[in-house]
């Protein structure tokens, strides 16, 4: 059993699915990593209902994170956590973290790290990553 598993969620299917491949680059395995983007029919935006299975789908971790893109994608996660099994819903986190950096630097935290309030920790500073 994984201790911490990670949802992205984004308003673009493309991007979610691309972070994932992003940050599985950097993941040794021992990380599962769901991507829960876009909205039925391929369109662009957030649905509680995907995100509500990806989180399912990690209910064997001890931790669950979410990292998400725009503001309704964290109102969208918020449903889908009011939405599933209270037990799992205790498991499961928003990280406010940029998605691209704060998912990044999670995963890589998450496998060397099972302190779930590290890796958090680590995901939030991203913020102040510098790029120049």
């Amino acid at each position: 059993m994984a201790k911490i598993g990670v949802v992205i969620v984004s308003h673009s299917e493309y991007i979610a699915n691309g972070l994932k491949d992003l940050v599985n680059e950097m993941n040794d395995g021992s990380v599962p990593v769901i991507a829960a983007g876009g909205a039925d029919g391929g369109r662009i935006g957030t649905s509680a209902i995907r995100i509500q299975n990806a989180i399912e789908s990690l209910e064997d971790c001890e931790h669950i994170l979410i990292y998400a893109d725009l503001g309704s994608s964290v109102l969208s996660a918020e449903t889908a956590i009011d939405i599933i099994d209270e037990d799992l819903a205790e498991k499961v986190q928003i990280v406010d973290a940029p998605i691209v950096e704060g998912a990044l630097a999670g995963v890589v935290q998450a496998t060397i790290s099972d302190d779930v309030e590290e890796v958090i920790r680590v995901s939030e500073d991203a913020r102040n990553t510098h790029k120049v």
